[in-house]
């Protein structure tokens, strides 16, 4: 009798594939690629004359998994609004400079530290191996774009395995570390690393962003040398984006408003089991929201960042850095916002949007679709704090 192979059923339903490529990763035979959809997200593809039905891929879909069983709570969890000791790592970094203090203590020590950074030649963002601070600091900044991982999760395994006497730090978003823990599980080698993950508003689509940036560089005649979404020149609550090209600053806010709706979302990002406190990571970090309202002695204009701890490892890996920074303990309730409550809502025009961009292009989209508020970004923040924090209290 002829045994029927099992087919691994990765994203049958769009909404359950966040594209962190752990399927991928683990796949002995090498049968899983990921290929553009109409949306310009990456999704798993399976080559089933290579799959041998081992389902090695669906043991490692921590997005499905987390889904269907929420994370537990860890009762070791601390909770802290934090800055870096440096001015000048807060002045360039997107909120207080995590980045920089928990990298440092890892190239210091010649140890591994992974993140993901700006591509100029390919105008997208990859997780890259960064081996010097000089590396680092052009990792620095948030990127509104998803990272296109590709083989940079086969790549970390095979450094560890390589290295088995360095350490690792690895930042990534919410999905992306939960995948890569899963992934460092099933191959033993989950206590070699300290995984960082962020605060995260939704991966946008990479495709969009390619699209995007690059009728701006026809109209501009070059390409862009510089991209931020998060430059703090009128301070850290009225952040500017933009793009350089022939040194000049050039307007992206319309791709920066499809983010801000939600509009250019991966469909994932609407049932993300990750916008909460509790996480697979070891460390959460994030701009402290509200910081203003439940602390104002600590306010920086120039930033403040959450740190939330969520494990043994991050406990004493916040402790070994501490010294470095200026911060407070906070807890639960102060530093609740948004994305640590629940996901992005589902846009009533998210469809019409993206059947708008396909039909009749970018540039009608960039007329039809802007975001327009009636207060600030930073009153809708501080408003939602205070309603959150009245309704726990």
């Amino acid at each position: 009798m002829v045994r029927r192979m099992k087919k691994p059923v990765l994203c049958e339903n769009k909404e359950e594939c966040c594209g962190c490529t752990a399927c991928a990763a683990v796949c002995p035979k090498h049968a899983i690629t990921f290929q553009y959809d109409l949306e310009g997200f990456l999704y798993p593809q399976v080559d089933l004359n290579k799959c041998i039905g081992c389902l090695r891929c669906e043991k490692v879909c921590a997005f499905k998994k987390d889904i269907r069983t929420p994370i537990k709570e860890y009762e070791k969890t601390r909770v802290f609004a934090a800055k870096s000791k440096n001015k000048a790592v807060i002045a360039s970094s997107s909120s207080g400079g995590m980045f920089t203090v928990f990298s440092d203590a890892f190239l210091d020590k010649d140890d591994i530290v992974a993140a993901c950074q700006y591509s100029y030649e390919t105008d997208s963002v990859v997780l890259s191996i960064i081996k010097d601070k000089e590396s680092r600091d052009k990792a620095k900044g948030s990127k509104y774009i998803q990272a296109e991982l590709n083989d940079s999760f086969d790549n970390l395994v095979e450094i560890l395995r390589k290295n088995r006497d360095k350490r690792a730090l690895v930042f990534g978003t919410g999905c992306q570390i939960a995948g890569l823990d899963l992934l460092l599980k099933n191959l033993n080698l989950r206590s070699q690393v300290v995984l960082v993950d962020l605060i995260c508003h939704g991966a946008a689509s990479s495709n969009l962003w390619k699209n995007f940036i690059q009728k701006i560089e026809i109209e501009q005649g070059n390409t862009i040398s510089y991209v931020t979404f998060k430059d703090k020149r009128n301070g850290w609550e009225s952040p500017s984006t933009f793009a350089l090209i022939n040194d000049k600053e050039v307007s992206i806010k319309p791709y920066a408003d499809w983010f801000y709706m939600g509009l250019s979302l991966r469909k994932s990002c609407y049932k993300c089991p990750y916008t909460r406190i509790d996480r697979h990571s070891d460390i959460t970090i994030g701009d402290y929201w509200g910081i203003k309202t439940v602390m104002p002695e600590f306010y920086d204009r120039m930033g403040i960042s959450l740190v939330i701890t969520h494990s043994d490892v991050g406990n004493a890996f916040f402790d070994s850095v501490k010294d470095n920074l200026d911060y407070r303990i906070s807890n639960r309730t102060e530093c609740l916002q948004p994305r640590l409550v629940s996901p992005q809502s589902y846009p009533a025009m998210r469809e019409t949007f993206w059947r708008d961009m396909q039909n009749n292009g970018i540039d009608y989209c960039e007329r039809k679709y802007r975001e327009c508020h009636k207060e600030s970004k930073k009153e809708q923040i501080k408003n939602y704090i205070k309603k959150v924090i009245n309704r726990l209290t």
